[in-house]
């Protein structure tokens, strides 16, 4: 009697732990709820020891209304110039240009609050081109010295607020950290500090949220 009292707790036991097995929350199932949305954005910055607007934007997916996954893309639109010296002292004027994009991931915060706040990242890569524009341009094409590739990773935080149900407008700030730029300019190099610095600027979403 014993013995099949203690093989009925066992099954209990058994079947319970089954049960709460069942109950497991997960990032996907067939309860997921996934919407999407996509974005304008505008970001201001020092790059290369000057003033930056970067345009461009980001959108994806956005997973029980918490979980962000898509991507984006930013683009240099105002004018970087910046001189280098040779050895012997004489100037050059040339002209910097750039952008960068990726992978985005991120989580929001009580989204369904009025005002709340989003954490995304971006990792991804970008490209810089040097040029010499007191050439003239030639085919649609500047007068290039010399160009790199570089790695990205640009971490933020973002107050938006839920303006009506289908737009959010956000600011938001961050940190750009660039690796990998390889440019050699005479006795004038650009670094990847030079490139690396806060952003900050304004976001406006559109979307079904």
């Amino acid at each position: 009697m014993k013995k099949i009292i203690t093989i009925l707790m066992l099954q209990v036991v058994v079947l319970t732990l089954s049960a709460q097995d069942d109950d497991v929350k997960t990032l996907f199932s067939k309860n997921s709820e996934i919407r999407g949305f996509g974005a304008f954005d505008m970001k201001l910055t020092d790059f290369n020891d000057e003033k930056a607007l970067f345009v461009g934007g980001h959108g994806g997916v956005i997973l029980n209304k918490h979980f962000i996954f898509g991507g984006g893309g930013y683009g240099l639109t105002t004018k970087n110039d910046f001189e280098i010296a040779d050895e012997t002292g004489a100037t050059q004027e040339l002209n910097l240009y750039g952008g960068y994009g990726g992978i985005m991931l991120g989580y929001i915060i009580a989204p369904k609050e009025v005002i709340h706040v989003s954490i995304p990242v971006l990792i991804g890569a970008g490209g810089l081109e040097v040029t010499d524009d007191s050439h003239p341009v030639v085919d649609d094409q500047r007068a290039t010295i010399e160009r790199s590739a570089f790695f990205v990773v640009e971490p933020g935080l973002e107050v938006e607020m839920n303006v009506a149900r289908f737009l959010r407008i956000a600011l938001v700030g961050g940190y750009r950290f660039i690796q990998g730029v390889d440019l050699d300019l005479d006795v004038n190099d650009i670094s990847n500090e030079d490139l690396s610095n806060w952003t900050a600027g304004i976001s406006f979403k559109v979307g079904k949220f």
